[in-house]
C-alpha cells in the first residue's frame, strides 16, 4: 500500500510540475509576443516616418533650391538646353521652350548643361 502512494504521489507531482511548466512558458511567450507587438509597431511608424522624410528631401523644388544655393548651380540659357527626343523642326517643343521664361520647365533641366 505505501508503494502505491508513493507511485501516486510521484505521478501527481510529475503533472503539478508539468502543469507549473506550461503555465510559466505560456506566460514568457505571452510577454515575448508582447514585446513582438511593439517593435512592429514601432518599426511600422518609423518606416511611415523615413517614407515622409523621402518624399521631402527627394522634392523636386526643395532639389532646384538646394542645386542654386548649397551647389551654386544656375539654369542654363534656353538656347544651351537639349531636350530628348526633340527634331530640329519640332515646333510644339519650340513652343514649349518659348512659353517658358528663362528656359525653366518645372523640373531640374537646369543641371543638365551643353
Amino acid at each position: 500500500m505505501k508503494r502505491r502512494t508513493c507511485s501516486i504521489l510521484a505521478a501527481c507531482a510529475c503533472l503539478t510540475f508539468i502543469f507549473l511548466w506550461e503555465q510559466v512558458q505560456a506566460t514568457r511567450l505571452g510577454y515575448e509576443v508582447g514585446r513582438s507587438q511593439k517593435l512592429l509597431q514601432r518599426q511600422a511608424q518609423m518606416n511611415a516616418y523615413l517614407r515622409m522624410e523621402l518624399a521631402r528631401l527627394s522634392a523636386p523644388d526643395r532639389l532646384a533650391r538646394e542645386a542654386q544655393s548649397r551647389l551654386k548651380m544656375i539654369p542654363p540659357d534656353p538656347q544651351s538646353q537639349i531636350f530628348l527626343g526633340e527634331s530640329s523642326g519640332d515646333s510644339e517643343a519650340r513652343a514649349f521652350k518659348a512659353s517658358h521664361p528663362n528656359g525653366q520647365t518645372g523640373t531640374l533641366s537646369f543641371l543638365f548643361r551643353r
